[in-house]
């Protein structure tokens, strides 16, 4: 007949026994307790988890008993090894699972993209395609020449440009330009309104209002210059019966890249003498 050890009793006599020392616990029957030990991260020889005290011998080795009821020993769960032959077996199985089709990676990433494209967009009214934003300079010349420019949104380089402007003006009239100025004209954006979205006449009144205030102190018709593709457009969309229309105009590129390429300023040249003095030649 065994008696049981509380865990303490049980530690000290297993730790007794691993230093050789006999047990020193007496008693008329024999006595058994169990060492729950964590498992080690090296491998250990042996593991004494159960001890035995027999009753007749005081001062007797300590023995293990493995067969006892209660709880069991903690012993750490053995390390699996994988041998090299099933180790490639898994790699190529994974390599033909991920060159098999594209599914088997989008399948688990299809929640996120359908959170992704869920998104509500406002459909856009559908507008034509008229001139809605214009930035232009103008320079009136000696009351006889009108030039009109496209300017980039952020324009920084308005002395040189004015410069070159004066110095066209020369070239035309063929005389000192005494008397000039310049001014600028910006139509910031589209219409809001969606009803109004594809109407552009405010945009052409206002054009013709700006040059009309500008050639007013002109005594004759002005030559007009159009110098660059959104002021050229926005001309050429006027009614036929407009005054801008009327005016003997030439056609060329914007002043900006006259002044950035000056390998242009000939074909400028020719077109402003075929617009302005074909009757001449």
């Amino acid at each position: 007949m065994f008696r049981e050890l509380t865990p303490n009793e049980a530690f000290q006599t297993h730790c007794l026994a691993q230093m050789g020392v006999a047990s020193w616990l007496s008693a008329p029957e024999g006595v058994a307790g169990t060492v729950f030990s964590p498992a080690q991260p090296w491998a250990v020889t042996g593991v004494d988890s159960v001890i035995e005290l027999p009753s007749d011998s005081v001062f007797s080795s300590a023995e293990q008993s493995t067969d006892i009821g209660g709880f069991g020993a903690a012993i750490p769960e053995p390390i699996v090894k994988v041998l090299p032959e099933e180790k490639e077996k898994s790699v190529n199985y994974l390599r033909e699972q991920l060159n098999a089709g594209p599914e088997i990676i989008v399948e688990d990433l299809q929640p996120i993209e359908e959170l992704a494209v869920d998104i509500a967009v406002e459909a856009q009214p559908e507008t034509k395609h008229q001139m809605m934003h214009l930035d232009i300079r103008a320079y009136a010349l000696s009351n006889k020449l009108l030039i009109l420019s496209d300017v980039p949104h952020v324009f920084s380089q308005a002395e040189d440009i004015e410069r070159l402007a004066l110095k066209m003006g020369q070239a035309l009239l063929k005389e000192s330009v005494e008397e000039w100025q310049s001014s600028a004209f910006s139509w910031p954006d589209a219409l809001k309104n969606p009803h109004f979205l594809g109407r552009s006449d405010w945009l052409f009144g206002a054009v013709e209002s700006y040059v009309g205030r500008l050639a007013n102190s002109f005594s004759d018709a002005p030559m007009l210059v159009l110098a660059g593709n959104q002021i050229t457009q926005l001309i050429d969309d006027l009614p036929e019966n407009s005054v801008l229309k009327q005016y003997p105009t030439a056609r060329i590129v914007s002043l900006p890249e006259l002044y950035r390429i000056p390998e242009l300023r000939k074909d400028a040249w020719q077109a402003m003498q075929a617009s302005f003095f074909r009757d001449k030649r």
